[in-house]
């Protein structure tokens, strides 16, 4: 059997013209590399090699060996480089879901960031609801899911990653969109529009909490619709809708987006990310660590992740 080695030998002999010259240049002694490709001419039957004072010259033999071998040895190192790439997550696939939009805010920078900076990894974008997305982490389906909240899953790992501002969607002719700022006390006696989808269930929770009081509930229709269709419906009229900002990105003639504000600032909702915590998946470390550098959040437990370099400033 041939060794790989020794096919380095016979294309860094004939790349340089010389026996001493290659053993220079791949420091080891004339003498060593001069035994080896002997050895691979006995086996092989034939000379590769025509030796002169002037140094080694490729027979016709070995010219046509030497074609191969080079094929070889470069595969071979590509191979190798695949290999590492894929150990530290530079290369492989990664299956997101979600629930929320993907058009705009926070995900779609990520998603759009990671993409541009490992263009070598396949990305796979799931949009289900809650139930579908933690079975399908169940599964091994997905990787990771992010959702809102940061409830506990029994077997799951989860970490906080980002935020998003709390957005009231309304038609461009309801008197709230004359008004920089826009508190829950002014979202009394209006009426809602929500999606039974995630996060609809969510959203209403949320506003029974900031705006129901004894004698108060506020007036919430669930349909079961999406997010366009939504906000298709709030352009009517009669109706607003609570959106978190990745709704930005869906442009909807006749409806405009107003934050909610609170005492202390505009109200913000937290994302998480849930995974498995027996994925070995090295794609799946690595985007944890960039999303950990890109929002500045603390270094998870645990091994020590990949570093990453990032000037971004989280969104």
């Amino acid at each position: 059997m041939i060794e790989l080695r020794q096919l380095r030998y016979l294309i860094a002999a004939a790349e340089a013209g010389s026996f001493s010259r290659a053993a220079r240049s791949m420091n080891i002694k004339q003498a060593t590399l001069s035994r080896h490709i002997i050895e691979v001419e006995k086996r092989l039957g034939m000379a590769l090699f025509d030796r002169g004072t002037r140094g080694a010259t490729l027979t016709h033999n070995g010219d046509t060996y030497l074609r191969t071998a080079r094929r070889i040895v470069r595969e071979f190192e590509e191979l190798n480089a695949w290999v590492r790439a894929t150990q530290n997550g530079h290369v492989g696939r990664l299956a997101i879901g979600f629930y929320t939009s993907c058009s705009a805010g926070n995900l779609h920078a990520t998603l759009s960031e990671f993409d541009e900076r490992y263009p070598e990894v396949k990305l796979r974008a799931f949009e289900r609801d809650r139930e579908m997305l933690l079975a399908g982490i169940e599964s091994g389906l997905l990787d990771i899911a992010i959702m809102i909240g940061e409830a506990p899953y029994p077997g799951l790992t989860s970490r906080p990653l980002w935020s998003e501002r709390i957005l009231v969607a309304m038609p461009e002719s309801h008197p709230l969109t004359e008004r920089e700022r826009i508190h829950w006390t002014d979202l009394t006696g209006e009426r809602f529009l929500l999606t039974e989808r995630d996060p609809g269930p969510e959203t209403r929770n949320m506003l029974l909490g900031k705006l129901g009081m004894p004698g108060y509930a506020p007036e919430i229709d669930m349909d079961d619709i999406g997010r366009d269709t939504v906000l298709s419906a709030i352009a009517l009229g009669g109706r607003l809708s609570i959106v978190v900002e990745s709704a930005l990105g869906i442009q909807v003639p006749g409806v405009a987006f107003r934050e909610v504000h609170e005492t202390n600032g505009h109200m913000r909702v937290g994302f998480s990310g849930y995974w498995r915590e027996d994925n070995e998946n090295a794609v799946l470390q690595r985007f944890l660590d960039f999303v950990a550098v890109r929002y500045s959040l603390p270094p998870m437990p645990g091994p020590q992740p990949l570093t990453e370099q990032s000037g971004k400033e989280p969104s």
